[in-house]
């Protein structure tokens, strides 16, 4: 299995909350599921253009931006497990995250992450275990189509270090096990309710309506059955 996490700290290494919680993720995950990969995109120092609304993504499945994101959206596309994780600025992620998640809006449009498992983390350098970033993840992570887990959090710098046994890293181990089980059977990990809206889901509900409305996710969703219909006609 394939594990791509995304995270967007500023911070180098070891002077990084982000990052040394994603270390701590990546050395347990690993030592539960030796053969996975794990890969770890920074968004700092990327070429990440801001959305201008253009709707380009929507009408060919890309973007009139020619920078860094279209190749970490494919990273994500092509992996079995997907993490975002993010520092709480101003009790939301970062704008280094936002600006990512902008330019993500076909994937959940379409929920081009169904059947992958998910995991939303965040930290904060205070003692109050400020959650809007994670949960905020999580919600983005959801509206993919994604399998996502219950998001984790972790707001003190006193102990961001210490992931043994002490309750940040129960915690953050018991998180891991979820993610490992939602890679593993997207199908138990479905989540309840996301943001946004399931543009498939509405033009199976409300077709006409949705087919005016989003004029391109309708026929990319249309192209979409009829490869599929031709494959399936193929393999009889």
């Amino acid at each position: 299995m394939k594990i791509v996490a995304v995270h967007s700290s500023p911070r180098p290494n070891t002077l990084s909350h982000t990052r040394v919680l994603l270390s701590a993720v990546r050395d347990y995950l690993l030592g539960r599921r030796p053969d996975w990969s794990f890969d770890d995109i920074a968004l700092w120092g990327r070429r990440i253009s801001v959305c201008d609304g253009n709707g380009r993504c929507f009408r060919t499945d890309g973007c009139v931006f020619d920078d860094d994101v279209e190749r970490i959206i494919e990273q994500m596309l092509d992996a079995d497990g997907v993490i975002l994780a993010s520092p709480n600025y101003c009790a939301n992620v970062n704008s280094t995250m936002m600006t990512f998640v902008e330019r993500t809006t076909r994937l959940s449009h379409r929920r081009l992450l169904a059947g992958k498992g998910a995991l939303a983390l965040s930290t904060s350098a205070s003692p109050v275990d400020s959650t809007h970033a994670s949960d905020y993840l999580r919600r983005v992570l959801g509206s993919y189509g994604a399998s996502v887990v219950e998001a984790y959090n972790v707001g003190s710098p006193m102990i961001v270090f210490d992931y043994g046994d002490s309750e940040h890293g129960r915690m953050m181990r018991r998180r891991v096990d979820d993610f490992i089980d939602a890679v593993s059977d997207p199908s138990r990990h479905v989540p309840d309710e996301n943001f946004g809206v399931d543009v498939r889901q509405q033009l199976r509900d409300n077709p006409e309506f949705t087919r005016r409305l989003f004029r391109s996710d309708a026929a990319y969703f249309a192209a979409s059955e009829r490869r599929e219909a031709a494959a399936h006609g193929s393999d009889r």
